[in-house]
């Protein structure tokens, strides 16, 4: 009766006791899924056969009581929980207390650890969060750097630091990594960091190929970049680069300056470049000068643009030989500025016409 007393008082869980079957399961826990956990009655119906050893529903009001002591809203706990049932069966003081306080120790505010357990809830598993935690704060210099590189791969805190991470630190120092370049380049990449030393050494040897410098600047940008392809992708990104009339000269010079060029669609490069080339009559080589052109969006920043200059063109007004590049690279307010309202008395339905093209691309 004490603990009958116990479960009733506790404001996340309205128990009905007469709801356990003679097999021993607890069907209970799909109310207590819903009601507490903020599940719908299917996820909870679905979820509940992994509670059916319970005989009592304490277990889960310790957890949640843990997870909501430290902070973490409904929708955390429903985020976990759908991810990793076995939550609500973690020991309150042996298991999520430690974890979380290693979190809170770093630095990290109740709304940032319900993101980093949102996201991977079997951190709390692993029995040295708290030494991981210092490691990657010394290494990455802080909470704000960790919590960035812990959104792009929630399972930084998951990997063994003796079994991987230590080795492809070692690796990155034998490839002529400058310790100085260590931090930024796992905060951008942290997937490779955990990668397999013949994986590390492929991207590697690939950003070699471009002639790019583990020391320069554009190295931490390009190796990223380049992560993000298959050797086989990287191949055909190359001859696409190739096909846009650029020499070998040319593509290596653009991908120096802008390595996140290789990261875009062919369907993106070949949009653009039609517009640059076709249209604003840039020749390809110009591109290849200022390849930051092909990043931006062909519909809604390259095309409406574009169609003003030519506008332009057609009443006598020119603006330089860097006329595209400048109207390109403007801010929205400049380029009205600049573009339109500058000439707004001599051609009334300059602003009209660029709005509709906007307009248009919009979505």
């Amino acid at each position: 009766m004490l603990q009958t007393s116990m479960w009733r008082r506790h404001p996340l869980t309205p128990f009905f006791f007469s709801s356990f079957s003679s097999s021993g399961q607890a069907p209970f826990m799909a109310e207590y899924l819903v009601s507490s956990c903020g599940l719908s009655a299917k996820e909870a119906q679905k979820l509940s056969p992994a509670f059916a050893h319970l005989k009592s529903p304490a277990k889960p009001i310790a957890a949640v009581r843990a997870l909501t002591d430290h902070g973490l809203d409904l929708s955390a706990v429903r985020s976990m929980v759908l991810k990793v049932p076995r939550v609500l069966l973690a020991g309150a003081a042996r298991t999520l207390h430690p974890k979380i306080s290693a979190l809170r120790s770093a630095g990290f505010s109740s709304a940032e650890i319900s993101v980093v357990l949102s996201a991977n809830p079997n951190i709390v598993f692993f029995r040295d969060v708290p030494r991981r935690a210092e490691f990657w704060l010394r290494l990455l210099g802080g909470g704000p750097n960790l919590l960035k590189t812990l959104r792009r791969d929630p399972r930084l805190l998951c990997y063994s630091l003796d079994n991987r991470i230590s080795p492809a630190l070692a690796l990155l120092r034998d490839l002529g990594v400058p310790e100085a370049m260590v931090p930024p380049l796992i905060v951008r990449r942290p997937s490779l960091i955990a990668g397999k030393p013949e994986r590390i050494r492929s991207v590697f040897d690939r950003v070699a190929s471009l002639g790019i410098a583990p020391g320069s600047r554009k190295f931490v940008e390009a190796l990223a970049s380049v992560d993000n392809l298959s050797r086989s992708t990287f191949e055909a990104k190359m001859e696409l680069l190739r096909s846009l009339g650029w020499t070998e000269e040319e593509i290596l010079a653009a991908i120096h300056r802008f390595p996140v060029l290789l990261r875009y669609s062919e369907k993106k490069i070949n949009a653009a470049m039609e517009l640059l080339v076709k249209e604003a009559g840039c020749d390809p080589s110009y591109v290849a000068r200022h390849p930051t052109l092909v990043g931006f969006s062909v519909e809604k920043r390259i095309l409406p643009r574009i169609a003003v200059l030519k506008r332009l063109r057609s009443e006598g007004i020119a603006s330089g030989d860097n006329c595209l590049l400048s109207a390109i690279l403007a801010s929205e307010e400049a380029f009205v500025e600049r573009f339109i309202d500058r000439y707004g008395e001599a051609i009334p339905d300059l602003l009209e016409l660029y709005r509709d093209l906007l307009g248009k691309n919009k979505d």
